[in-house]
């Protein structure tokens, strides 16, 4: 079937701006923002060709076109301002240094500021089920909002850690709210068949952030101070913001719910337990109380979670989530490619600046490359989803992941800028095969009614694979005599990962999703 031509000027001109004079005016970044709208307006004209063509037969009206704009346009808003969360949690990572020389503490104790942040995303996306039975979406938005700036506000005038660890904690709240509402919209309004493009494109725009945030944290530290870097990213929050308010949708159904208070705390014991435990590893060793206490708390508080979520009729996370193997299967490797990719952020620009001696803009920019190739290939890989099914997909990235961490491993006694340039570019190759297709593929393996379940589970071991990579990269460094030491003990843990992300992709299912 030939397509409307809106379609393909569409495409044109996405095509096009790499060339066009706007690469004179405006940075990469900006231009991968344009072309992502592009691309939603694209798919949104294609179908609209289509619908019209059809409600013409049937006299229909252009109620449910103007409602796909509005959600398209929803769908974009959320995704910037998941964005802008994502982007300052790596941003402060680059900032370590400064921060240790600043507030005359530790490696080890700065790097709460985004394992802390980290945390208050995942506990929060442990209750947006409820949260969006209580609350109208577009209340849920202007919260979230409000959230970011308050928590904005407090880093920027921070005059010690305690209160710059409080204001990250206030924006992760802010980013726990918004972060599962960017799927859950597309995974309730978007046709199914259209799915894996839309998460690859919304993905694209949230997958810039992590490595972006180096480069930005880091100049804007290099040239005024990091407390600025809170600051610039306001403006494009507000505007984000207003539009998500005023396009949003109803996504979910309201209903009355009673908060289960005791399964929340016994979940979150469990999470902040075992954060606390590795994190003690690298100060206290293997042999200290101070770290197998939380470990052990940690662990209880998971035991008790299920043993109480198994006997109530509504608990946080349905358990009945976990009876699907390729649900299973989907979440483990979510979870292991976002651990070994916020680690990462966390280990490369630390080994530039304390090793190579780079400053803050310069180490940051090192992983500049691979954040955009992942950016630009998060489209087509939710495209060959949709076309060639996980296994396949998957199976090719992880042999990106293999490569990439074999070769930093090698070299990681002497990683010069171009190896960690070209190691992470491989890995963040890899990841783009992997990462946003193994959320879609492991919520269409649910039935509708426990995708909003499925979708918190997703989302919080998302935060808390960054969190617990952080954690576990700070305390291996910090148990090791030298960071070139650490770093070879670091990559040969995320061989080994990687090899396990290779086993379970030969285990997906060969048909198509």
């Amino acid at each position: 079937m030939k397509r409307p031509r809106s379609c393909v000027s569409s495409r044109i001109i996405t095509l096009s701006l790499a060339n066009c004079s706007l690469t004179k005016k405006f940075s990469p970044a900006i231009l991968i923002v344009i072309c992502s709208l592009a691309c939603i307006s694209r798919d949104h004209l294609c179908f609209q060709g289509k619908a019209a063509s059809f409600g013409a037969l049937l006299g229909m009206e252009d109620d449910f076109l103007i409602e796909q704009k509005h959600t398209n346009f929803a769908i974009f808003a959320t995704a910037v301002l998941a964005f802008c969360g994502v982007l300052l949690e790596t941003a402060m990572n680059v900032t370590f240094p400064t921060l240790v020389a600043q507030f005359h503490t530790t490696l080890n104790a700065v790097q709460w500021v985004t394992t802390g942040y980290l945390l208050a995303v995942a506990a929060t996306m442990m209750i947006t089920g409820f949260i969006e039975s209580r609350m109208q979406t577009r209340q849920l938005v202007v919260c979230a909002l409000g959230l970011f700036v308050l928590g904005g506000a407090i880093c920027a005038v921070s005059i010690n850690l305690a209160m710059l660890l409080i204001g990250r904690i206030v924006q992760g709240l802010a980013t726990g709210l918004i972060m599962p509402l960017v799927f859950a919209l597309i995974m309730v309004k978007v046709p199914r068949a259209q799915q894996g493009r839309y998460v690859g494109i919304a993905g694209m725009l949230i997958a810039l952030a992590p490595s972006l945030g180096p480069s930005y944290g880091g100049f804007v530290t290099q040239v005024a101070s990091w407390r600025l870097s809170f600051c610039l990213i306001m403006p494009v929050a507000l505007i984000a913001g207003v539009i998500a308010i005023v396009n949003m949708p109803q996504v979910f159904p309201q209903q009355k719910m009673v908060f289960p208070v005791g399964q929340f705390a016994l979940l979150l014991l469990g999470l902040i337990g075992i954060i606390v435990g590795f994190n003690q590893l690298g100060a206290s060793g293997l042999n200290s109380l101070s770290t197998w206490t939380p470990l052990l708390l940690g662990l209880l508080g998971l035991i008790g979670y299920v043993k109480v979520a198994s006997k109530q009729t509504h608990p946080l996370i349905a358990l009945t989530i976990f009876h699907s193997r390729q649900f299973n299967l989907a979440l483990g490797l979510y979870f292991s490619v976002q651990f070994m990719q916020l680690g990462q952020t966390f280990l490369l620009p630390n080994y530039a600046q304390l090793v190579n001696h780079l400053g803050s803009f310069s180490a940051g920019a090192s992983l500049l490359v691979g954040s955009f190739a992942s950016a630009i290939l998060s489209p087509f890989t939710g495209h060959w989803l949709d076309r060639f099914g996980i296994r396949r997909v998957a199976l090719c990235g992880s042999l990106f992941l293999l490569t990439a961490n074999g070769l930093l491993l090698i070299f990681s006694q002497a990683l010069s800028t171009g190896l960690i340039v070209g190691g992470y570019l491989l890995y963040m190759i890899g990841f783009s095969f992997i990462f946003n297709n193994a959320l879609t593929y492991g919520l269409q393996n649910l039935p509708n009614k426990l995708t909003p379940d499925g979708n918190a589970a997703f989302n919080t071991m998302q935060q808390y694979a960054g969190s617990l990579g952080t954690a576990s990269v700070s305390a291996v460094l910090a148990a090791t005599t030298t960071i070139t030491s650490g770093t070879r003990a670091v990559y040969v843990g995320m061989l080994m990962i990687s090899i396990l992300v290779l086993i379970g992709s030969f285990n997906f299912n060969k048909q198509t999703a």
